[in-house]
């Protein structure tokens, strides 16, 4: 095939939603909204006919399940006409949807990008890997089945690209192509994923260079963009959510997170608020809090029947309205802002409500002694005006496998004058989300913390002293399965080896064997491992592994097949030189 193919590229309107600019932009306006275009785009190619990349929005609004049209109601007002079926009929060359169109490509399954595949029965539908399998099953806590159709795509003609190592994770399983499939393959079916400049997997569609296929990890399982050429030497690039705001790519604005600091639930404090609400029983009320209204709208809807729930927007509210609050924050920024902000922040709110209400305040995140300290100051130099409010700190372990099974490690540090009394307490709330027999009452505030810290700083340590062992094995040609067990049996065992190996293949279900998506990032496994040599440098305690190990971690943050991945990946950093 020649090389110099080239296509045609027009933008379809395929609906209108409206989205708060909060939550895809950095410093934005708080409540500013913008009714913005869903837009499909009709790629024409000389030899394989006409190419839909993305559907927008359905035309039927209650085609959608329950729980998503709950979510498309908070993204009001939304328009559904033109959809893209409408938007090609009245082309300037009009293109019937049920004959016309070869193939449908779509980035991915989130609800503005489906449309309405039954306006295309004659299409073949091309998709990422995992996709069908996220439709009947879901994709974990951030992407339950509930808000799929578990038939939106027609199985015979679907077909998923291959897994691309990038972009291995978790969730949902790769499915083959049937034997029976009425698809339409292109004859350069038996595609490859090959890195092309900077990207560093791409697909050749039709093996002619004019549409590359971009695998694009991380906004949804099964994400994919295109690269289409339209000239020599140039492309546009369909980018299929990668950017919500062209305010990003003129450097005027950063991407928005949704855990900003604000008190939301996160990867960790989603499912562990599930399961507290699940243990509480439905006599008691959970308030939740989360700047995503996605995720509260998604938790209502989860925990439907299990006791109320009611959100707020703020640590002033909940520490005004609860009796017990609990935060999962990322940093000691976020910690201070939830807590001693003298408008919304907890104590605030606490001072606010009556004088005789007892108050529990519990931080479970894992954040630096000294903040952890302030906070707990704070709360004392509060207690002459509100005797009965308590402050103690409750770092988990486990990670997010640990917090969606409630098998989480607590070490709560509280004051030895209360903890006979508070201790029971915290344990009776903190056993829905964990073992009961892993609460650990560690000491005084800041204690749990400090528990918390040097374990992570020891683990830090022992992911690179045990991949670097093992490293050595396989690069002499031993069988690191074999390895394994022998070290597991012997003086060399640590829970690195046992519960997280980091070689590929000689464990099932952790993270090396599964491209080292999930787990513990090593940037934050660097930040903690961080955390604990400011603990030694402020008891004075002389450190010396932690330097190499911090230094070992920079250069595999800095190379960008390794950055975001399980710390573990420092074992293929290692063996890949």
């Amino acid at each position: 095939m020649t090389d110099n193919v080239l296509v045609t590229v027009s933008a379809l309107d395929a609906g209108h939603l409206t989205l708060p600019e909060r939550l895809f932009v950095t410093d934005a306006v708080p409540d500013k909204r913008s009714t913005v275009p869903s837009l499909s785009f009709l790629i024409q190619h000389p030899c394989s006919g006409n190419i839909i990349f993305d559907l927008g929005i359905k035309r039927n609004i209650q085609d959608y399940t329950p729980a998503q049209q709950a979510h498309i109601s908070q993204r009001q007002p939304t328009i559904t006409s033109p959809d893209c079926a409408d938007s090609l009929r009245k082309n300037a060359k009009p293109l019937d949807p049920a004959r016309d169109i070869d193939y449908i490509i779509l980035s991915h399954v989130h609800w503005d990008h489906v449309g309405t595949p039954s306006d295309f029965p004659n299409s073949t539908f091309l998709v990422g890997s995992g996709t069908q399998d996220l439709l009947k099953n879901g994709g974990g806590p951030l992407y339950p089945a509930e808000l799929f159709n578990d038939d939106e795509l027609p199985f015979g003609r679907t077909v998923e690209f291959p897994p691309a190592a990038a972009s291995s994770a978790t969730g949902p399983k790769h499915t083959s192509l049937p034997s029976s499939t009425l698809a339409k393959l292109p004859d350069a079916y038996e595609w490859e994923w090959k890195p092309l400049s900077t990207f560093p997997a791409t697909l050749d569609l039709f093996g002619d260079g004019s549409i590359r296929v971009i695998d694009a990890p991380g906004h949804l399982y099964g994400h994919v963009n295109l690269l289409c050429r339209i000239a020599q030497h140039k492309y546009v690039y369909l980018g299929g959510d990668c950017c919500h705001d062209p305010r990003i790519l003129s450097g005027e604005k950063g991407i928005a997170l949704y855990d900003d600091g604000k008190g939301g639930l996160g990867v960790m404090g989603y499912p562990m608020a599930k399961n507290l609400r699940a243990g509480l029983g439905p006599d008691k009320t959970l308030l939740i809090c989360d700047v995503n209204t996605e995720a509260l709208t998604r938790f209502e809807a989860e925990t439907k029947g299990q006791g109320p729930v009611e959100t707020i927007t703020n640590g002033h509210e909940a520490a005004k309205a609860a009796d017990v609050v609990i935060t999962m924050l990322p940093s000691s920024a976020a910690v201070k802002s939830v807590y001693l902000d003298p408008s919304t922040g907890i104590l605030s709110g606490a001072l606010a409500s009556p004088p005789d209400s007892p108050k529990l305040i519990m931080e479970c995140g894992t954040i630096e002694s000294d903040t952890i300290l302030s906070v707990a100051k704070a709360s004392r130099e509060t207690s002459p005006a509100l005797p009965s409010l308590t402050f103690v700190d409750a770092p988990v372990s486990g990670g997010p496998m640990g917090a969606e099974n409630a098998t989480l490690t607590f070490m709560v540090g509280c004051a030895p004058a209360s903890s006979d009394k508070v201790f029971p307490q915290v344990k009776s709330l903190l056993r829905h989300m964990g073992n009961p027999d892993g609460i650990f009452l560690c000491g005084d505030v800041g204690a749990g913390t400090a528990f918390k810290i040097i374990n992570n700083y020891l683990s830090a340590i022992t992911s690179l002293a045990a991949s670097e062992a093992l490293n050595i094995g396989v690069k002499a040609g031993l069988d690191p399965k074999l390895l394994t067990d022998v070290i597991n049996a012997s003086g060399g065992q640590c829970w690195v080896t046992s519960k997280s190996n980091p070689v590929p293949g000689v464990q099932e279900g952790v993270p090396s064997s599964r491209g080292y998506e999930g787990g513990f990032r090593v940037e934050l496994c660097a930040k903690v491992l961080g955390m604990g040599t400011k603990l030694a440098a402020d008891v004075g305690a002389r450190t010396v592994l932690d330097r190499p190990t911090l230094d070992a971690f920079a250069e595999v943050i800095a190379d960008e097949r390794y950055k975001g991945k399980d710390a573990r990946v420092v074992y293929k950093w290692l063996n890949d030189q």
